[in-house]
């Protein structure tokens, strides 16, 4: 009978994120009211170099669009929300031009919002996720490193190469779809998977119907987001999914002891980043069934209650710490 850790937060079956390319202003018109309603937190990829102005971009679409500006994305990181750096200046990534789209740029972004950014997401395509572009990644300290890849992402798997599912109206041809706002669930569900929607800024109309949805549409996922996850869904913006990621695969789990009256154990973080700054576990034991009558457990000879979450089965979940001990027992 063994102390282990979940594979998401509270034990939930899977997770869901959702990302905002470029952090245009207009999101404040349907797609951030739509967020506050459901109650599902948000995520924004920053085009540093067009901070605050008016987006002029190549050819983009959404030229003519207002960037955010600092204020406004602090705004958003108090609603709870995450920002990311979407590179200086939207552009193919070169070798000898990884120091101004991933270092300059994260430093000018951390300044601005006075809070760190963990994470990088590719702009334009795959070719922004490169090998020196995740060689850079690493160096300037990012966490994770964010794909326009459609898939699942797994416990096991790694950071610097998060799939996201594209929420947009249809696909561009020779490959046409229709809308489906159950895209990937039954899959993530299937599978403890973590989806990762993206989009870039949902109105009456998708701006650009290869790279968008409608603001209508939006609400339909995130319906159908609570309503076929229920309490099985952990929903979350991507930094908190990383930090339990991480802090999960740098805990180390040592046995004590463990007798008929008592099961104690000591929690090791080895090499965990200092950017790591959310270090919540979900940890669950096997116990005896008579010490479930008064589910508890005592960290650092403090008592703390625990879940019973089915026979012989206790849950808490905690911030952990390098040297923590838990104690499991019928009268500890």
């Amino acid at each position: 009978m063994a102390l282990t850790i979940c594979p998401w937060k509270y034990d939930k079956t899977w997770v869901y994120s959702i990302t905002y390319d470029e952090a245009l202003a207009d999101l404040h018109r349907f797609a951030i009211p739509i967020h506050e309603e459901c109650g599902i937190p948000g995520h924004v990829e920053v085009v540093v170099g067009q901070l605050g102005e008016m987006r002029d971009l190549g050819n983009s679409s959404y030229n003519g669009y207002r960037h955010m500006n600092a204020d406004e994305l602090k705004a958003l990181l108090a609603r709870g929300w995450g920002v990311g750096n979407h590179s200086w200046s939207h552009e193919l990534i070169q070798p000898d031009m990884v120091h101004r789209e991933l270092g300059i740029a994260k430093d000018a972004l951390e300044a601005a919002l006075d809070a760190p950014v963990d994470l990088y997401c590719a702009p334009g395509n795959n070719a922004n996720m490169s090998s020196h572009v995740l060689e850079a990644c690493r160096k300037y300290g990012y966490l994770g490193a964010m794909s326009l890849t459609d898939a699942l992402n797994r416990p096991s798997e790694p950071l610097f190469w998060l799939n996201r599912t594209a929420l947009h109206d249809h696909y561009y041809a020779p490959f046409f779809s229709e809308y489906d706002p159950f895209r990937n669930i039954r899959h993530a569900r299937a599978e403890q998977g973590w989806i990762i929607d993206y989009c870039h800024c949902p109105l009456e109309t998708p701006i650009h119907p290869n790279k968008d949805c409608s603001h209508l549409q939006l609400r339909k996922r995130f319906e159908t987001i609570r309503t076929e996850g229920g309490d099985k869904v952990w929903c979350a913006v991507p930094e908190e999914v990383i930090f339990y990621h991480l802090t999960r695969r740098h805990t180390q789990i040592e046995t004590l002891a463990d007798s008929e009256t008592q099961k104690h154990y000591r929690l090791h973080l080895n090499d965990l980043s200092d950017r790591v700054t959310c270090r919540t576990l979900t940890l669950q034991a096997d116990v005896p069934a008579a010490w479930c009558r008064t589910p508890k457990v005592w960290i650092d000879d403090h008592p703390h209650p625990a879940l019973l979450t089915e026979p012989r089965k206790l849950q808490i979940t905690v911030e952990v710490t390098h040297g923590m001990e838990l104690i499991f027992g019928q009268s500890y």
